[in-house]
């Protein structure tokens, strides 16, 4: 499978090293970092590893994929990896695999994995508003782990609550078809991503990923989680300086305007003026 593998940096001088060199590493065909006018020196660091370094405005996220994938339009995959993450050969060959193995994939994402070993979210299910708001209030951390891990290995409740899923961050051994898959690490079929014109620009960051991975399943495609692929994740490293929850909300007010109901919509606004 020829892949070109896509990282986009902001201020990410000192992340680029860890995806970069995993980069390496990989039976990869080519390896694109988009520089989203960066004030540090990503851009002589992402040059260290490779000739392929485009300079840009700060477009967001998915516009920066979307200008990657268009120098390398013959791409069979993308794989996309945040500056501040790592994957290994053995986890990028079982996405392979499971990406090969079934032409009607669109796009597979390994599970996720803290620098301390704790595991974190990469996959769910359809945006829940009562989630959102549960999580910016963090009623989740009134509910003991045990409780929490009770709910999350109830096959019935999760059944009838889909946000429970969110619960089980150990992932599942198996490979499962999901809502979406994190951006932070996923491989998307070239085809399947030309053929719903890859992100919605409209998306600066946050749910650009969730919304690609709807359209393709609109489209007909699979999106899967792959059990027993783990790529390393620091997280949100390049956006604490300008206010993850900011960014985030203002994510979900996007995808919020483009799907939702009118209480979606100002349930999203409301939940962006919360000073939290």
């Amino acid at each position: 499978m020829k892949t070109t593998a896509i990282v986009v940096s902001y201020n990410s001088a000192r992340d680029l090293p860890m995806s970069l060199g995993s980069l390496r590493e990989l039976p990869i065909a080519d390896v694109v970092v988009v520089d989203n006018s960066s004030s540090d020196d990503s851009v002589e660091v992402a040059e260290r590893y490779t000739p392929h370094v485009i300079r840009s405005s700060n477009v967001g996220f998915g516009k920066a994929i979307n200008t990657a994938a268009e120098a390398f339009p013959h791409a069979e995959a993308y794989l996309l990896l945040n500056p501040d993450a790592a994957l290994t050969p053995e986890a990028y060959a079982e996405l392979a695999r499971v990406l090969s193995a079934d032409p009607g994939i669109g796009v597979v994402a390994p599970q996720m994995r803290y620098a301390d070993g704790e595991p974190g979210i990469s996959a769910g299910p359809d945006v829940s508003m009562l989630k959102e708001w549960l999580a910016a209030l963090r009623v989740d951390h009134l509910v003991p782990g045990r409780v929490k891990r009770a709910l999350a290995r109830s096959r019935l409740l999760r059944g009838r609550i889909a946000m429970l899923d969110y619960l089980d961050q150990g992932g599942s051994a198996a490979d499962t078809d999901v809502a979406w898959v994190s951006g932070f690490c996923m491989l998307v079929r070239g085809d399947a991503f030309r053929a719903v014109n890859g992100f919605d620009p409209s998306f600066f960051l946050y749910f650009e990923d969730v919304d690609l991975c709807k359209r393709l399943r609109a489209a007909g495609w699979r999106v899967v989680s792959v059990g027993n692929a783990w790529a390393m994740h620091r997280e949100s490293t390049s956006t604490s300086a300008v206010g993850k929850n900011r960014l985030y909300r203002s994510g979900l007010v996007t995808y919020c305007d483009k799907y939702g109901t009118a209480v979606d919509r100002f349930l999203a606004r409301a939940l962006r003026r919360l000073p939290l």
